[in-house]
């Protein structure tokens, strides 16, 4: 012990000196250089780091913070390196994929992490892009052990080696920890109160803290240079306490939040047993109170809230009628009404806070589009697209063209029957059909606008869109003109986006490609995610697939498939053993687990992917768009493949016209 004490006092001194030489090092990398040298420790370093061009690890600064911003919490810096890794650096990884790799490592985390991956051909990537959450950051003891004891108060009736398992399983998140033994139910009166007071003891510090993957800094190193102030261990523990405190706010919010509208509920009903007369909504034809009632801005019609939600959600992640719309019109069956929503009142009182920023997203996008601004989507950089006019000075000047063409085409039109006219007149005979032709053949001015007159008639079955169409043409020409990718000019950055999607271009692009694998492995996700346990000692995820519910881990631990209990002591026991006249049927002597027999999983599966399917179309409302219609599947009429002939062919004389005008 005196010869280890003498080293390490050794070596802190050594480290003190290194650090005058180097200010702000990482003292985790100096210690690792001090074991591979017996003599001259401190100018071999020196030696080396010089020899690099002066570039060593140093320790993770903090930019919020004031006066000394190094960071000496070990979990801080894993954090701090964490969120450099997975949204500067690596922003397309999978967050856990970075996490697991950062807690390998003492020291350099930075350094040592992206040399990793930049040498691996391929890792993991995540759902969003240079998203990182709070759920995602590395725990540590304080918040672990906070977190354990306050589930363990929360959820009585559940065995405390349970708890950990679910937080094993969540990153040691409190709140998606407690979101998760909410869904997995008590098993019973009877079995609260049962656990209550068998199972039920205050929560030991040694215990946790036993648990933890995480060494803290102090325990890793004997030095005092680490943490050469008390007060910095007492801020760090502060620090936790306030993390804690923060997720611990936010189920206190969400459950005054329930009671809030369930207050508003019964006032609602209490509401309605006072009123005398209730209001008509003119959509579903229900009665309702005036607080579930909205008007249009013409003030004739009256709808209730949910009708309202229900159109426009169908506008926005639905047909998509709405996105981009400026203003909601009424939705009153009657067709002479101009009115619509005013904002103010669907973004306070009828819309949630998802739908209508999806609405405003929505908006933003369609402006966007129309603005002919050239946007990089990774730093925000704009240019004015300048290579075409904008729609409405070219649409001003084809009217201009049209209202001119139209005098041209009566003029044309009119000389050519007066001529066939004469021609029958004098000749009187049947062959003016022929001159007819080699007028057509001999005059391209007449054949072009005969022909353009055909495929006006025939085109969409004589309904023709000319405003979409024009709209059709203008895109085609500006992405031809401009191309499909932008390349930012900000040094900094220097990235490809496509202008069609304002997606970054990565290799072979595809539009919307990442938006579909990305809505299949959310969804593949969450049905793993419904199934999976993980060890809350070793952090291994595992499924079982046959056998029965007694698990042993690679580590030793054993826990229940069904409970996540820890039954290392009392083994098959924590099973039910009764016989059973029909076999699966529950038990009705006792509440234990069954030793084969588990919950259905296809259910818990299919309920996670529908979940999952609209968590992710409502964030993403772009890709409800591009799915795919379900249409008729089956050989296409000549009659449709004439009119999708004519079609296009008029939007290609459209095409050559506006391109000689913008």
């Amino acid at each position: 012990m005196g010869r280890q004490y003498k080293n390490d006092y050794k070596n802190d001194y050594l480290i003190a000196q290194l650090l005058v030489l180097f200010p702000g090092g990482d003292l985790g990398y100096f210690r690792s250089c001090l074991g591979y040298y017996e003599t001259a420790p401190v100018e071999r370093i020196a030696e080396k780091i010089f020899n690099n061009g002066g570039h060593y690890p140093r320790l993770i600064t903090n930019d919020n913070s004031n006066g000394d911003n190094i960071i000496h919490n070990r979990t801080q810096q894993l954090n701090q390196a964490l969120r450099l890794l997975a949204t500067e650096f690596f922003p397309d990884c999978n967050v856990t994929y970075i996490r697991e790799k950062l807690l390998k490592y003492e020291h350099s985390y930075v350094e040592q992490v992206a040399n990793e991956l930049l040498q691996e051909k391929a890792y993991p990537e995540r759902l969003e892009y240079g998203k990182l959450d709070r759920s995602d950051l590395i725990k540590s003891d304080t918040y672990r052990i906070h977190a354990e004891a306050q589930l363990a108060i929360d959820y009585p009736q559940v065995w405390k080696s349970s708890i950990r398992a679910v937080l094993a399983e969540n990153n040691w998140d409190y709140v998606k920890s407690y979101d998760q033994l909410q869904d997995m139910g008590s098993g019973g009166f009877w079995t609260t109160i049962r656990n209550f007071f068998r199972h039920w003891s205050f929560p030991s510090t040694s215990s946790s803290t036993s648990l933890s993957i995480i060494p803290s800094a102090s325990s890793s190193s004997p030095s005092k240079i680490f943490n050469n102030n008390h007060n910095k261990s007492d801020n760090n523990k502060d620090d936790d306490n306030k993390e804690f405190e923060h997720d611990l706010q936010i189920i206190r919010r969400r459950a005054l939040d329930i009671q809030s509208k369930e207050d508003a509920k019964i006032a609602l009903e209490i509401n309605e047993h006072e009123y005398d007369e209730l209001i008509t909504c003119q959509c579903c034809y229900g009665d309702y109170v005036i607080e579930q009632l909205t008007f249009c801005s013409e003030g004739t019609h009256v709808f209730c809230h949910e009708c309202i939600q229900h159109y426009i959600s169908e506008g926005l992640f639905g047909q998509g009628s709405l996105r981009g719309a400026a203003r909601i019109p009424c939705i009153s069956m009657e067709n002479d009404c101009d009115g619509c929503f005013q904002h103010d009142i669907l973004e306070n009182i009828v819309l949630s806070q998802d739908i209508w920023s999806a609405y405003q997203k929505s908006i933003f996008e369609e402006n966007l589009r129309h603005s002919k601004i050239a946007r990089c989507s990774a730093c925000g950089y704009c240019e004015l697209d300048e290579s075409t006019l904008p729609l409405d000075t070219a649409l001003q000047r084809l009217n201009i063209i049209m209202m001119g063409a139209r005098w041209i085409m009566v003029l044309f039109l009119l000389y050519i029957v007066m001529t066939l006219l004469l021609y029958k007149k004098e000749n009187n005979d049947s062959s003016f059909v022929v001159v007819a032709l080699l007028l057509l053949v001999y005059n391209p001015l007449m054949f072009i606008i005969v022909f353009t007159m055909v495929l006006m008639l025939n085109t969409r079955f004589g309904q023709w869109n000319l405003k979409e169409d024009i709209e059709t043409v203008y895109d085609r020409i500006a992405c031809a003109r401009r191309g499909s990718i932008f390349q930012c000019r900000n040094p900094e950055c220097r990235r490809l986006t496509c202008v069609l999607c304002q997606h970054i271009v990565r290799g072979l692009h595809k539009c919307w490609e990442k938006e579909q694998d990305g809505l299949r492995l959310y969804v593949e996700k969450a049905m793993a995610d419904a199934v999976k346990r993980t060890c809350p000692v070793c952090g291994l995820s595992f499924q079982k697939e046959d056998g029965c519910n007694k698990i042993v881990c690679r580590c030793g631990y054993t826990m229940c498939y069904v409970c996540r209990k820890d039954i290392r002591k009392e083994s098959y026991a924590h099973f039910c053993d009764h016989f059973r006249d029909m076999p699966g049927a529950p038990c009705d002597r006792c509440k234990k687990c069954d030793l084969y027999k588990t919950d259905p999983e296809d259910e818990a599966v299919t309920r996670a992917a529908n979940k999952a399917r609209r968590e992710y179309l409502r964030a993403h409302p772009e890709v409800a768009a591009s799915q795919p219609n379900h249409v008729i599947i089956g050989p296409i009429s000549t009659f449709e493949k004439l009119n999708d002939w004519g079609h296009e062919s008029m939007l290609w004389v459209l095409q050559q016209a506006l391109d000689f005008i913008v």
